[in-house]
């Protein structure tokens, strides 16, 4: 006989369906990335290996942590959260992302803590009033900024974010407009979500963002050649500082 759904098998089914993964692969410390390079680095550094369906995902039992690649946007990054909130065992889920810079003291490679994110985008509203604002989990905002600032070379600026789900907003003046007025320091496709849905299930959620481009300057847009750059040169250390973040937490509880 076929099972009932209600949303806590649903949510666990959809997980097993999206990444191709048994939910007793899922270790309790969670990684959200964008993109294959992270999840390949973290399966060639762990030797695990990398699973996928609609997304993919790769597990390390020793760590306990579970890197997963949710493509990229706001009804993904809702989707994803909101599955996870469902598994009892999940202690944090921290989000590795690129951000562009709008801030003139950011430089690509920079990382970006967001302190708390505007929610120009359509999927958390159905779980927030709009008026609520989108912000990280205390104490993993604290932690990620100990780490960080540990890390030799390491540039950080904390600040506030946009989400926006307008892909071609570079173009659009009125919108710039709208940036620069507020102080906004970085922009994105996915964090406000992470953190309204995480906020409104209670699951503590974070985020560390490596600024890849800077699209506001002449020439900062970023395209194919100057991604794989930002691959190439960055998102290892920016992995290995997500990382970091997670033993740390596990090491002091939140």
């Amino acid at each position: 006989m076929p099972q009932t759904l209600r949303p806590d098998n649903y949510a666990r089914q959809t997980l097993e369906r999206y990444t191709g993964c048994e939910i007793g692969e899922f270790g309790p410390w969670i990684v959200l990335v964008n993109f294959p390079r992270y999840l390949e680095d973290f399966a060639r550094m762990h030797d695990v290996p990398v699973k996928s369906a609609y997304w993919s995902a790769a597990h390390d039992p020793k760590s306990g942590v579970s890197v997963i690649n949710f493509g990229v946007g706001s009804p993904s990054a809702g989707i994803i959260t909101n599955c996870l909130s469902y598994l009892d065992h999940i202690k944090a889920v921290l989000m590795l992302g690129m951000c562009g810079g709008i801030a003139d003291t950011l430089e690509v490679g920079d990382i970006v803590l967001p302190t708390a994110s505007v929610r120009d985008e359509g999927t958390s509203k159905h779980y927030l009033p709009i008026d609520v604002p989108a912000m990280p989990h205390t104490r993993i905002l604290r932690l990620s900024n100990e780490v960080i600032r540990g890390e030799p070379g390491a540039r950080v600026a904390a600040g506030l974010m946009l989400t926006t789900d307008y892909r071609m907003w570079e173009f659009d003046d009125e919108f710039i407009e709208y940036i620069n007025k507020h102080r906004i320091i970085a922009i994105d496709m996915e964090i406000a979500t992470i953190f309204s849905v995480a906020y409104a299930l209670d699951m503590p959620a974070g985020a560390i963002m490596l600024v890849s481009d800077m699209p506001l300057r002449k020439g900062g847009i970023k395209g194919k050649e100057h991604m794989h750059a930002v691959f190439e040169k960055h998102t290892e250390h920016h992995l290995h500082m997500g990382l970091k973040t997670i033993e740390e937490l596990k090491r002091v509880g939140l």
